[in-house]
Parts: C-alpha cells; structure tokens; sequence
C-alpha cells in the first residue's frame, strides 16, 4: 500500500471500454492475466469465461455449464490458474488458462469448511482465498488447494457478496442485504462500516463488490442503484461513477458491418448508452484502473485514477469548517 498522507485527486477519467454483447455477454467478474482478460459471463448468452486481450480481440472459451452452473466469482493467480465460484454446485471449480478442468473443491453445508451458495471471492496477501460463504452469511479462508483454514462470522451480516483485502490484512465485505460494506481485522472484528440503504450520496442499494486500491480507496458496485462509489480509507464519500462508455473496439467493428445496428444507434440515446445497468463486480489494478464489469450493457468500462500523493508537510492540517473552491 501506498504511504500517502492524502491526496490530490485531479480527477478520475473514462479510460476505454471493452468487450461486446456478441463475446463478454452479461459479465459477472474479471481476472487479468500476463496477457489476455478472462471475463466471466452469466447468463442466457452463455455462461462460461471469455478471454480477450487489450486489443478487445476475441480469444475464445474457457469452461461451461459442464464444470459449473451459476458462477458468481472468478480468480486468477500467478500461473493463470482459473478459480470459478459456483453457487449452484456449492463449490470452487480450478481450470488450467486452457480451460482445462484440474480440481473441484467445496461440499455442500454449514459446518466449518463447507460451503452454502459462495459468491466473491479474493487472494489474500499469502496467496490463500477469502470467499464469501453467502447464505451461511459468513467469510472463509481457504488454501488454494481448497484445505480450509479460518471462519469468520460477525453478527449481523447478512448475504455477504463482494470480498477485498487491502495490504494490511484487513477484510472488506460487501453486506448485500445490509446495503453496507465492512471492513473486518482478519480475526473479524469490526473496524469501519460504510453505507446505509438508500440512493443518495453515500447510501447503497445491494452492494455487490468491493474493492481496494493501494492508496487505502474503497470501491462499491452499487448495483440497485446502477453506480460505483468510491470512499476513501477512512470511509469518506468521494465521487460516484454513473457511466461513460464509448463503443469499444470490437463493438465498433460490429455496428460498423450492420447497416441495421447503425440506423440503431444513429436513432437512440447516446447518453443513455452510456451509462451503467446493474454494475456487478469492481476490480482495480496496480495502475490504478478500475475495471467495472457492466453486466446489463454486455461490456467493461474502464476508469483510471488521476491523482498526487502528498505527504504531511506538503498539506495544511485539516480544517474545522472546510469550503472546496475550484482550483
């Protein structure tokens, strides 16, 4: 994690979209490899993980409905191993970057170790996987091999979903039903909530993931209300993300080939085009980019953070009655 002080947010532009109806269809989450992007999709157009690569090419299949039946979460490590959450089968499903089946691992239940619908899940700094056991509304920590290690419940959460962890070991949950996030100790106890149920600033309506980046930033798919928040480490409000998206490559290709699509689009809403439909999954990079996998528009859109780090010297101490000027 970057030691920042605070920070000078310049801003936080639109930085491309990926992805099309026709290839990423109804994305439920986002790996990346050395190389190539492996989407996971969901859905009536296929359900199964898409690879692309930055130039939007289409690269194929990886799994199907064979391996898993309602995928919620994808992983992918250092080997480009691929970790699928089915919430149907109650299981992790593990395939090679070929797609090629190596393990299953997960049993149905609510004892220590089993699993009952699990959803996001996320590597810890020591390469073992966080997992939301959602309806046993509870957090695991497994190995990769699937060998559990740790449970941890707190009272009160309820269909947890999205799962992050920043580089201090701390755990942030985003509490579905609750229409909160919380940030845990990795012994569970509570340190931060963030959220309240409603569609005002700060508020949420179905958190389905969350995500930190190396400043301390927090991240929140609001997926009722088809927005991404973004807090900062202490939990404060600092910006939302309703949509930006230009056609990306692939999708230009496309529309360009259909004189139909053309007078399609030619005749709609641009703005309305470019806004965000049940944003599921947020993910961000070293580089700052925030990845939102954009499940109602087929497609990834794509932020890249624009700011300073500054240290305590270089920044007044904080004001009693601050007023925010345009510099």
């Amino acid at each position: 994690m970057v030691l920042a002080y605070e920070l000078l947010r310049s801003g936080f532009p639109y930085y491309i979209t990926l992805g099309q109806r026709r290839i990423t269809s109804n994305p439920v989450d986002i790996g990346f490899g050395k190389e190539n992007i492996y989407v996971l999709t969901r859905g009536v157009l296929g359900t199964e993980i898409r690879v692309i690569n930055w130039e939007d090419e289409n690269l194929g299949v990886r799994g199907s409905t064979e391996l898993f039946n309602w995928p919620a979460g994808l992983l992918v490590d250092h080997d480009e191993n691929l970790y699928v959450s089915d919430e149907a089968k109650h299981c992790i499903v593990v395939m090679d970057k070929e797609g090629n089946h190596l393990s299953t691992w997960g049993q149905h239940g609510s004892s220590q170790g089993q699993l009952n619908r699990p959803s996001g899940m996320t590597f810890d700094t020591e390469g073992n996987i966080l997992l939301s056991d959602t309806m046993n509304n509870r957090v695991q920590r497994f190995t990769a091999s699937g060998e559990h290690l740790q449970t941890i419940e707190m009272p009160g959460l309820n269909n947890p979903w999205g799962i992050a962890e920043d580089a201090e070991g701390y755990i942030y949950v985003a509490d579905w039903k609750n229409d909160r996030i919380v940030k845990l100790s990795k012994e569970g106890e509570l340190s931060l909530t963030i959220g309240a149920t409603g569609s005002q600033k700060g508020q949420m309506s179905r958190p389905s993931s969350v995500a930190v980046d190396q400043h301390g930033d927090i991240y929140v798919a609001d997926r009722g209300n088809d927005r991404v928040q973004l807090f900062d480490k202490k939990g404060k409000y600092i910006q939302s993300f309703h949509g930006d998206a230009s056609l990306s490559k692939s999708g230009l290709a496309y529309v360009l080939s259909n004189h139909q699509t053309l007078r399609l689009r030619e005749m709609g809403d641009v703005e309305k085009a470019q806004r965000l439909d049940v944003p599921m999954t947020v993910r961000v990079d070293r580089d700052f980019r925030l990845f939102i996998t954009d499940f109602g528009n087929h497609r990834i859109q794509v932020y890249k953070k624009d700011a300073i780090e500054l240290s305590e010297e270089q920044i007044a101490a904080p004001m009693r009655n601050p007023i925010l000027y345009t510099a």
